[in-house]
C-alpha cells in the first residue's frame, strides 16, 4: 500500500469519525465517544500510579486552583526554592520527539501570581498563548497579569510594561497578541503573548479556524534560535490548553512524513495523540466535545494539505509542500476590530515545526532527551509558485474546511468518504497528466476551483449545518 493511498485511508477515517459522531451523539456507540471514554479510564489509573505529593502539601495546597487538578511530580515544573517551596501548577508536556516543548499551566492566581513569573524569568519564557479571559460568566478565571496600554503592574521583583511599539502586535476579533517587557533588576525580557478571546470554559472556540491562525503566527514570530517551551494556560491547565496542544502536535505530526505514516500512530492517530499529552498532565482535552473539536481540526488540517497538492499539481510543481514550499499569501481577518503596528495585509504562512523546549534551568527537574534546532527547523522557505494575484486566503480555505466537516444532515459517512476517495483520485489523475503536459495552468483556475467548492459547501451548509 502506498503513502499516498495510506494519508487518504486516515483523511477518510477522521472524517467517518467525525460525521458518526455528529449523526449520533451517543458518546458509547460511537468511535470518539468510545475513545474519550477509554481516555478517561486511563487518567483514573494514571492518578493511581503518578503521584501529586507536592501540590496536595499544606505550603502549596493554597496556590492551586481546583483541589482535583494538580500536575504529577515526575512532570511538574519546578522552581527555585523560595520560602521552603519550589511548587508551581505546571507540567512539562513533550511532543512526539520526547521534547519539553510545551508547558501546560494553571493561569495565574494571587498566591501564584509571583511564582507564574519566576517560571517565565527561568525557563526564559519568549511566547505565552492564554485560551481563557480573565472574567468568564462574572467569575475570575485567572488573575489578569498584563498592564493596559500606557500603563505598568509590578509583581514581587517583577515590573510588567507594554511594548506598544512592536510590530507584532495585533488585534482582531478572535484573538490578541500582546508585546510585554518584564524587567527584573534592570534586565529586561520581551514576551509575546497571544490572547484567545472567545473559547469559553469546557467548550471549543467560535472560530475554529482561527486557532490555525494564531499558531502560525506564533511561530512565525519566534526565533528559530530561541530553545525554550511554549507557555500554554487556561484557568486550570488542562481543557482549553490540553485541546490546543492536541492541534499543535497533529500540525507536527502531518508535517513529519515519516512519523505520520508510523505504527506509533495509526489508526487513529487523534487518539494516540490525547493519550500521549495526558501521561503529562490530567484531564488535557477535559470534554468530550473538546476531543471531537481535535479531530476536526485533524481532519481540516489534512484537507488543507490536499489543497495545497491540488495547487501545486496544478502549477506543476510536485514538490510543493506544507512545510517547506506553502508561502500562500493570506488575507487579513475579515472582521478586524484594530491593528497596531503590525501590518494589515497579508502575511506568510509557513507551518513549520516549533521549537525544542528544553530543560532551561539547572534544578531538579530530569532532562528529556535533546536536539539540535537545526535538525527540526526548516530552512527559509522559497518562493511558491502561487503569486500575489491567487490571494487565497487561509481563513477562508480553512473555513471552507469546517463548512465540509460539519456538514453531516445531507450526507452520510460514507457518502463523505467516497467523495474524499474520488477527490484524492482526481488529484492523482491530474498528476500523472501534468507530467506529460508541458503548459501550465493558469493560476485563475485554481481559485476559481476553490470558489466553485466553497459555493458548494456553503449550498450543503444551508440545508443543514451543525448546531450545538
Amino acid at each position: 500500500m502506498t503513502e499516498n493511498t495510506d494519508g487518504d485511508n486516515i483523511c477518510n477515517r477522521t472524517a467517518g469519525l467525525v460525521v458518526e459522531f455528529e449523526q449520533s451523539r451517543d458518546p458509547d456507540s460511537t468511535e470518539i465517544g468510545r475513545q474519550f471514554n477509554k481516555l478517561q479510564r486511563t487518567m483514573m489509573k494514571n492518578k493511581d500510579i503518578l503521584s501529586c505529593n507536592e501540590g496536595i502539601k499544606s505550603i502549596n495546597r493554597l496556590k492551586n486552583r481546583y483541589k482535583d487538578i494538580l500536575p504529577y511530580d515526575k512532570y511538574r515544573v519546578i522552581l527555585p526554592l523560595d520560602n521552603d517551596s519550589d511548587y508551581i501548577n505546571a507540567s512539562f508536556i513533550e511532543d512526539l520527539y520526547g521534547h519539553r516543548r510545551y508547558i501546560a499551566a494553571q493561569g495565574p492566581i494571587d498566591t501564584s501570581l509571583i511564582d507564574f513569573f519566576h517560571m517565565i524569568w527561568n525557563f526564559q519564557i519568549t511566547s505565552i498563548i492564554c485560551t481563557a479571559n480573565d472574567i468568564e460568566a462574572g467569575r475570575m478565571k485567572f488573575r489578569r497579569y498584563w498592564p493596559d496600554d500606557g500603563e505598568s503592574l509590578q509583581f514581587g521583583s517583577y515590573h510588567i510594561t507594554k511594548d506598544v511599539s512592536n510590530d507584532k502586535t495585533y488585534r482582531c476579533n478572535d484573538y490578541e497578541i500582546y508585546s510585554l517587557i518584564i524587567t527584573r533588576e534592570e534586565i529586561q525580557r520581551h514576551i509575546l503573548l497571544y490572547h484567545v478571546l472567545h473559547w469559553f470554559d469546557h467548550d471549543i472556540p467560535n472560530d475554529e479556524s482561527s486557532i490555525l491562525e494564531l499558531l502560525s503566527r506564533v511561530y512565525q514570530d519566534r526565533n528559530s534560535s530561541i530553545d525554550s517551551p511554549i507557555l500554554v494556560h487556561c484557568s486550570a491547565g488542562c481543557g482549553r490548553t490540553g485541546s490546543l496542544i492536541a492541534i499543535d502536535l497533529c500540525r507536527l505530526l502531518l508535517n513529519d512524513e515519516h512519523l505520520f505514516f508510523s505504527r506509533d500512530y495509526q489508526p487513529y492517530p487523534v487518539f494516540k495523540i490525547a493519550s500521549h499529552i495526558r501521561q503529562f498532565r490530567i484531564a488535557l482535552i477535559q470534554t468530550l466535545k473538546q476531543y471531537l473539536f481535535v479531530h476536526k481540526m485533524f481532519a481540516c488540517m489534512m484537507k488543507i494539505h490536499e489543497n495545497i497538492l491540488l495547487c501545486s499539481i496544478l502549477n506543476n510543481n510536485e514538490d510543493q509542500t506544507l512545510d517547506s514550499s506553502l508561502t500562500t499569501k493570506l488575507s487579513p481577518p475579515t472582521t478586524l476590530v484594530s491593528s497596531s503596528r503590525r501590518q494589515s495585509g497579508p502575511f506568510q504562512i509557513i507551518l513549520r515545526s516549533p521549537p525544542i523546549g528544553r530543560r532551561l534551568f539547572s534544578g531538579s527537574n530530569n532532562s528529556s532527551p535533546t536536539k539540535s534546532p537545526s535538525e527540526f527547523f526548516s530552512s527559509p522557505s522559497k518562493s511558491s509558485s502561487l503569486n500575489d494575484t491567487s490571494q487565497i486566503s487561509e481563513r477562508s480555505l480553512m473555513s471552507s474546511c469546517f463548512l465540509q466537516i460539519n456538514t453531516t444532515n445531507t450526507h452520510s459517512a460514507d457518502q463523505l468518504i467516497h467523495s474524499n476517495e474520488t477527490r484524492c483520485n482526481h488529484i492523482r489523475s491530474r498528476q500523472r497528466e501534468s507530467i506529460t503536459r508541458s503548459d501550465s495552468v493558469d493560476i485563475y483556475s485554481i481559485t476559481s476551483l476553490i470558489h466553485h467548492q466553497q459555493q458548494q459547501q456553503q449550498f450543503s451548509n444551508d440545508q443543514g449545518a451543525y448546531s450545538d
